[in-house]
């Protein structure tokens, strides 16, 4: 089981336009009159329950949002030394990673960040222009200098950090402008996510209509899958010619598990993803998934103050067996061993082979990114397997791809 825990609920301090959490506040607020942020007996009772119940030698606790630094750094502190005392207990190695916007970082959370060895997820969209489109401060001033500040920060400390990119409806025409400004900045991890989401149109239970009623209305923001497909294509033929060697891109490296013949690490290329992201909210409350947070029980697991592991490992087996319902027409692509159908969320687009059955929104781009990337991994695992100096490869790379 994997957690995605937010303590800070959906409170943030920016405004994002094409955030799919602010709008959890329609129906939490409703539900909870109580504050947002996380209770001390909510963080104790959940790290007890998930240490005590794991397997696995090596736990990590993800804290997200919202913005999960509206809490303060002394709510951390409490988890991160309580973390010490039940890795004592229970013999295990406990870490911890944030995704933060990254504007209310500064010193003392740099320093701590660091001292803590914390690995932080930092979400910048490119440049100034690129990131204000939709990454806006609450008053809708920019962020991009307070971003800026705190890669700054986070540099100076060498803090462990990577950058999530939101690919959204404009800057996917700008692939290598923003891979080269993230360059700029001395970036060496990084993640691109495609962006699509419905216009606000939810039932009675606060879900999307096209869960329901198969009612697509694609909000502005959303990524187009073929230009998706070229931005990464993109991005990917840079990467190989010039930085495979000193930039990481977790969409290449989970790929290059899956042709070396590892499990994948993205939960979206999956066969399964039940337990992979389950959300703590900041009440206790455990969701399915971060993608379908929503009141109606089947994604409403229960509170962790008084839910039962067993239970909750029931509720995991049922909602992976979502993941495999696929579409004959999935079945039939050759591509199924890499993409394992995608995203539930994302699979809205009526089947070519049958109106009654669907598919993710973003097979063009996975057809498209498979096509393209695969001779090239192929002969990265060739260079890696016979020990080829990797200066050979932008020439080799050129002869493959007839540049």
């Amino acid at each position: 089981m994997n957690f995605i825990v937010k303590p800070t609920s959906f409170l943030c301090n920016m405004v994002c336009k094409y955030c799919f959490y602010l709008e959890k506040a329609d129906f939490m607020t409703k539900e909870n009159n109580t504050t947002h942020f996380m209770q001390n007996k909510n963080l104790y009772q959940f790290m007890e329950k998930r240490i005590s119940y794991c397997q696995d030698k090596n736990i990590t606790f993800i804290w997200q949002g919202g913005e999960p630094l509206l809490i303060g750094i002394d709510f951390y502190k409490r988890a991160i030394e309580y973390g010490k005392i039940l890795a004592k207990k229970f013999n295990k190695n406990i870490y911890h990673s944030i995704q933060t916007n990254g504007t209310l970082i500064n010193d003392e959370w740099a320093k701590f960040f660091h001292d803590e060895q914390i690995l932080i997820g930092l979400s910048i969209d490119g440049d100034e222009e690129l990131q204000n489109l939709y990454r806006k401060m609450k008053d809708k001033s920019s962020s991009f200098t307070k971003v800026l500040n705190a890669i700054k920060l986070m540099q100076q400390y060498n803090v462990e950090f990577n950058t999530l990119t939101v690919v959204n409806n404009i800057n996917v025409k700008y692939p290598l402008r923003i891979y080269n400004f993230l360059k700029s900045l001395n970036i060496r991890f990084m993640q691109f996510i495609p962006v699509v989401e419905m216009n606000k149109n939810t039932n009675v239970n606060y879900m999307p209509s096209w869960m329901e009623q198969n009612n697509v209305n694609l909000a502005e923001f959303s990524v187009n899958p073929l230009e998706y497909g070229n931005f990464i294509n993109t991005i990917f033929d840079e990467w190989i010619r010039h930085d495979i060697t000193n930039i990481s891109i977790r969409l290449f490296d989970a790929l290059l598990q899956h042709f070396a013949g590892q499990s994948t690490s993205l939960c979206v290329f999956m066969s399964q993803c039940g337990g992979e992201n389950m959300v703590l909210e900041a009440d206790g409350t455990i969701y399915q998934c971060d993608h379908f947070v929503y009141p109606d029980s089947k994604y409403k697991l229960g509170n962790i103050l008084n839910l039962d592991h067993t239970h909750l490992q029931n509720a995991i087996n049922n909602w992976s067996k979502n993941k495999q319902n696929l579409s004959l027409e999935c079945k039939q692509c050759s591509w199924l061993p890499l993409c394992n159908g995608g995203c539930p969320k994302h699979r809205f687009v009526k089947s070519d082979l049958n109106e009654k059955e669907y598919k993710s929104y973003f097979c063009p781009a996975y057809k498209s990114i498979f096509e393209h990337i695969t001779p090239g991994m192929n002969l990265i695992l060739e260079f890696m397997e016979r020990k080829i100096p990797w200066e050979y490869l932008p020439a080799a790379i050129d002869k493959m791809y007839k540049k």
